[in-house]
């Protein structure tokens, strides 16, 4: 495991988003187990730079150096180290049905469906920041990440 800040922009992303905010406490506990599992996460047998950062106690965010390719069997050992998290810590990371956006500088969370509907009222010079978990590379992260509606692929959802 590295440090975030020094994997290359080109590292791809994983983003998985809790549905309710992750208490302080259990924030420190999942980042030893993060840490752990990182220092032993291989693609075919291969090490490979890797890290995490987890933001706003809500986003787990994992990157990894693609110079070996991360293989489709490390991929799913990620997502089966995510379902023991959920399983752990009664979290809900793998829901993908829920948008979460920043409104008067609170992180909310709505189904889909109820931001759709939300999105109707929107107007086109409207102003909303999402969260894009749909980032592929540490540079989409901190360029597409945090955006607005309009730069996103939510922006299919504004009347």
């Amino acid at each position: 495991m590295v440090n975030f800040k020094s994997l290359k922009k080109n590292s791809r992303v994983w983003i998985f988003q809790s549905l309710d905010f992750i208490d302080d406490t259990v924030v420190e506990k999942i980042k030893e187990k993060i840490s752990l599992f990182l220092n032993e996460w291989k693609s075919h047998q291969r090490d490979f730079k890797s890290s995490f950062e987890i933001r706003y106690n809500t986003f787990i965010i994992f990157a990894a150096d693609e110079g070996n390719l991360v293989s489709g069997c490390s991929i799913d050992s990620l997502i089966n180290f995510i379902k023991d998290l959920e399983n752990s810590y009664e979290l809900q990371l793998l829901d993908k049905l829920h948008v979460k956006y920043i409104e008067n500088g609170k992180i909310i969370t709505q189904h889909l469906n109820q931001f759709k509907i939300y999105c109707q009222s929107l107007g086109k010079k409207d102003n909303l920041i999402v969260f894009n978990n749909l980032v592929k590379d540490i540079n989409e992260l901190e360029n597409n990440w945090q955006v607005d509606i309009k730069n996103s692929w939510h922006n299919r959802y504004i009347k």
